[in-house]
This record gives C-alpha cells, structure tokens and sequence, in this order.
C-alpha cells in the first residue's frame, strides 16, 4: 500500500484545497490537498515539502503533523496519507502542473457541507484541525 504526503495550507481560518484534473485516474474533478507519493528512501515530511513545491510552488517552513489516515476507497487505490499543517511558507501558491485545474481556499463550513473531497476522510481531519484552531469541538 502506497503512502501520501500531504500539506494542509492554512491562512484566517481557510485552508487551501487543490481541484485533482478530469484526467486523474483516481478521485477526477474532487477537492483535495496537494502531495503525492512518498518515494523510496524519502520520509513522509521531505516528500510533503517536495510535493507542495512540485504542485503549487511554495515552501513550507513551519509544519506540524496532523495525523495519518488509511483510506481504501477505491479498493485499488488503497493508500496511507500522513497530513501535516501548514502555517508558515515561502512563496505564493499557483498551479504548477496538469495534476490540478484550480486553487481556492475554503472555509471548514463550506468543505463539510459543499466540496466532494478526495479522499473523504479528509473532511474529519480538516474539521479536527479548524476545532484545534478555533477551540470549538468539531
């Protein structure tokens, strides 16, 4: 089962998604975070910071892991994500590659009730992470 680095961008209250292209062979047209696949003898941190600037050009600086989740939907698509919050980088983010059509940053409220997100657990994670920020529950 193949592991996935990702970057939550987070910015007043927002967090930034990227919209996976209509060519993607798993989850097309959904909402997610930008990263990619760990590569061997990289560790999820280093392939989350390589990621990020591959995919929307910036840099992190300062990060906190968030947490890891399985996800085995689609079952040939099993795969662990290990997610780190973002909250400090250089750079402005801007699509880099045809991985991604769009950019926007979204408020917690609006991915619970509005966004098809890829992978789905996300949306818990991304709630947990606001209620973290905020000190409400989630």
């Amino acid at each position: 089962m193949p592991d996935i680095a990702m970057g939550v961008l987070s910015q007043n209250g927002t967090v930034l998604l990227a919209k996976r292209s209509s060519k993607r062979r798993v989850h097309p047209d959904r909402w997610s975070l930008p990263g990619g696949h760990i590569e061997d003898g990289e560790d999820a941190e280093t392939a989350m910071r390589r990621e990020l600037m591959e995919e929307i050009g910036v840099t992190p600086q300062r990060w906190q892991f968030a947490g890891k989740f399985v996800s085995e939907d689609p079952p040939e698509a099993s795969a662990t994500f290990h997610v780190y919050r973002i909250d400090q980088w250089h750079g402005y983010p801007r699509l880099v590659d045809d991985e991604h059509t769009e950019l926007r940053w979204f408020g917690v409220a609006t991915i619970e009730c509005d966004v098809e997100l890829a992978p789905p657990q996300l949306g818990k994670m991304l709630a947990n992470l606001a209620s973290r920020e905020t000190g409400k529950p989630a």
